[in-house]
């Protein structure tokens, strides 16, 4: 697999940019209020808020679960925009340490579930807002085609994992997640997905009591910070993982930073617990 990218610039400090309101005409609206009734059609009274069409969907409110064991917002078709406006998934719970601990008070199991059926390709784009809470996953996405999008998101103090995306069986594809913050989730930050290649750029992923990103298959780090993970900032054994220009600190009790099966390096990638601050 050859791989292109542009030239990035070295990350030493990486925050999520404040999340701004935007306008996005025609997009059918999704908030705390319709959630009761039902906010357009094929979505039932209460949660999750269910997308059946292709389109544009714009929150217009914070969301928090009521139901337990629910979603916040489950999508069964592909070709969807989900904006989250700047507004929040609450699934009610929260954790403890950083690493993360314990967590407890879940009341909604994933903030966001993008999943169609078995090996069914999922294109959809969900940006600018924050997922936190849920006993599973903040966002979720099965068999991500080209296309999949995860962006200006923050993910944390979630039961499993801040985001997880499956792969689509024996199709080369690759999904992103970049300008995004995934922190203290109780297992892991990020887990990738199975034969297919995620990339991850210019994201922050910190405090999770697992693995800070976990690829289970060729995949791509760039422009990271990686820190304080209960265990391995990044963690890819049996691939070849593709890494530059990320700042790995604090992980895995200042022990190995990284775990790969053939690195492919890119240069630039700093291990601040290392006595050279160089990466191994």
């Amino acid at each position: 697999m050859k791989c292109r990218f542009s030239k990035f610039s070295p990350i030493f400090v990486l925050a999520l940019l404040p999340l701004v309101t935007s306008a996005n005409p025609g997009a059918l609206e999704i908030n705390q209020d319709c959630a009761a009734v039902g906010c357009f059609a094929g979505d039932t009274p209460g949660f999750p808020v269910t997308i059946t069409q292709p389109g544009s969907y714009i929150l217009t409110s914070d969301l928090l679960t009521t139901d337990v064991n629910m979603d916040a917002i489950d999508v069964s078709v592909s070709s969807v925009d989900l904006d989250l406006n700047g507004h929040t998934l609450n699934g009610g719970g929260t954790c403890t340490g950083t690493p993360v601990t314990a967590c407890s008070g879940f009341a909604g199991t994933s903030g966001i579930s993008a999943i169609i059926g078995p090996n069914t390709p999922v294109v959809i784009h969900i940006h600018n807002g924050t997922v936190h809470g849920f006993s599973n996953f903040g966002i979720v996405v099965g068999a991500a085609a080209d296309g999949t999008l995860i962006d200006h998101i923050s993910a944390y103090e979630n039961g499993n994992s801040g985001v997880a995306i499956s792969g689509t069986l024996n199709v080369a594809t690759t999904a992103r997640i970049r300008d995004s913050q995934i922190s203290r989730n109780k297992l892991t930050g990020v887990v990738s997905p199975t034969a297919s290649t995620l990339l991850v750029e210019n994201s922050t992923v910190t405090g999770n009591g697992q693995i800070g990103l976990f690829f289970r298959s060729a995949s791509m780090a760039v422009g990271n910070r990686i820190n304080n993970n209960g265990s391995q900032g990044l963690y890819c054994i049996g691939y070849t993982c593709v890494l530059g220009q990320n700042v790995f600190m604090g992980n895995n009790a200042a022990g190995a930073q990284f775990a790969v099966g053939t690195l492919s390096d890119m240069g630039g990638n700093v291990c601040t617990d290392h006595p050279s601050s160089a990466c191994p």
